[in-house]
């Protein structure tokens, strides 16, 4: 398939485009809600578009493309989609990570938790937390919640199917990455996938029952009162049950 169709218009979107189309959305495929998604115009399709209008491009799923590529999913079906979304009718995007059965590590910057069962727990709640397989042949499962600065909650993950509120300013997959943001230029959390056994969280900025944490880079940050931060370098937590224990009461 070329790069530019018959009037020359190249296949990328700019990138406000894609922001607008992914908030209009709800951050998920129009027609069933899967996370995962590829950018389809439908009102005209990409090989009669003079521009790439925000307007007639929507989110489909893989599978979803696939079947309008085939011809065996309408425009008027994509387009009546695109009218009602389902993400945001069901109020978020989801997916599910693909963990396998042995133990897992979980990194937090440069911070690693291995066959931890709560990595991070907030008085007494488990904030991220990790659960054996519950039959033989099963995956391990990851549980957790994530939060802006703000404290309102981004992404939750139970076990291992996780869900973006469609209500997030913007939520971009990218590869084996989700990025949400609450404003231009402001990431609350970048998180990257490594199956079958690993899970890195690239850059955090969260405050979860008034104790905010932060992660970019290396640095692994902690503050009970956002203004004096403890920061944690290169650590690492093994073999426990609970991995990081934080109490403000």
């Amino acid at each position: 398939m070329g790069e530019r169709n018959k009037h020359g218009l190249g296949r990328t979107i700019p990138a406000e485009v894609k922001r607008i189309v992914r908030k209009r959305c709800g951050f998920g495929c129009v027609r069933c809600g899967l996370a995962l998604y590829d950018y389809e115009h439908f009102d005209p399709d990409f090989k009669d578009a003079l521009t790439h209008d925000e307007n007639g491009i929507t989110l489909l799923c893989m599978q979803c493309n696939q079947k309008r590529n085939r011809g065996v999913l309408s425009v008027e079906t994509v387009r009546e989609a695109n009218k009602h979304p389902k993400c945001l009718s069901d109020g978020f995007a989801s997916e599910t990570f693909d963990f396998g059965t042995k133990s897992m590590t979980v990194i937090v910057a440069s911070h690693e938790f291995i066959d931890c069962c709560t990595l991070i727990a907030i008085n007494d709640f488990p904030v991220l937390s990790i659960r054996p397989p519950e039959n033989i042949g099963e995956p391990y499962r990851l549980s957790g919640r994530f939060a802006d600065e703000t404290g309102e909650i981004t992404l939750a993950i139970k076990d291992n199917v996780w869900a973006a509120g469609a209500d997030n300013w913007d939520v971009e997959c990218v590869g084996p990455r989700i990025i949400i943001k609450n404003g231009p230029r402001r990431v609350a959390l970048k998180i990257k996938s490594e199956p079958p056994h690993r899970i890195i969280i690239e850059q955090l900025n969260m405050q979860f029952d008034g104790i905010a944490l932060r992660a970019e880079n290396e640095k692994f940050e902690i503050s009970f009162d956002g203004k004096n931060w403890t920061s944690f370098v290169g650590g690492g937590v093994a073999g426990c049950n609970v991995g990081i224990d934080l109490r403000n009461r």
